[in-house]
């Protein structure tokens, strides 16, 4: 799927997002990762990169159904601010998470602090196929 521009705008070149993914035991787990729009020749991905095989990771190989949502932090749709809700599939990719880690760093990351270290292993990187866009604000039709 192709997200309108106004998503677009709003990941631009790299955005705090909640992810949600499901337990082994059906439970939500929640947690809040940098991400990054991938555009490819069947759409716009969102990658978020994992030095790691954290909770989320291990959770996303049995289960790759996803939730994202990013905060629109400048703008008010009415009385409440927009945000952006992505549903998809993800597959875990191995390797490069360092790599995308130091892009969004710049972007996202506290500038008195380097991140990833240069010894960070290679770790995953979780790529969304995105299905339905949601929330509220302008990428709604």
């Amino acid at each position: 799927m192709k997200l309108n521009r106004a998503a677009r705008d709003l990941i631009g070149k790299g955005a705090n997002a909640t992810i949600v993914t499901t337990n082994p035991s059906g439970t939500p787990n929640v947690s809040v990762v940098w991400v990054a729009l991938d555009t490819t020749d069947t759409g716009d991905d969102i990658l978020s990169g994992h030095l790691g095989e954290h909770i989320k990771v291990r959770n996303l190989r049995q289960n790759p159904h996803v939730v994202l949502t990013i905060l629109d932090h400048e703008h008010f749709h009415g009385y409440v601010r927009p945000y952006l809700k992505l549903t998809g599939t993800a597959v875990i990719e191995e390797g490069g998470a360092p790599q995308l880690l130091t892009e969004l760093d710049r972007v996202v990351g506290n500038p008195d602090v380097t991140f990833p270290p240069a010894d960070a292993p290679p770790g995953f990187i979780a790529r969304v196929h995105i299905e339905k866009v949601g929330g509220t604000g302008p990428w709604i039709p």
